[in-house]
């Protein structure tokens, strides 16, 4: 698991209208949800995603609420 591979992920779903929707039809399963972002390649745990969030924020000056 990394916090690079959920930055790329995040990047991702900003970029990939097609990759959005997919993960975003699978939303209302918490467990279907992590299995399709494992299936797409990814590896991260909730705090790791966290920690690329933030990650994300400082890299374009976001501050959040």
């Amino acid at each position: 698991m990394s916090v690079e591979s959920a930055k790329t992920y995040i990047e991702r779903m900003r970029a990939d209208e097609p990759f959005r929707q997919a993960v975003n039809a699978v939303s209302d399963d918490e467990e279907a949800s992590w299995q399709f972002i494992k299936d797409s390649g990814y590896d991260f745990s909730m705090s790791e995603f966290q920690k690329a969030r933030d990650l994300i924020y400082e890299e374009y000056g976001i501050t959040p609420l």
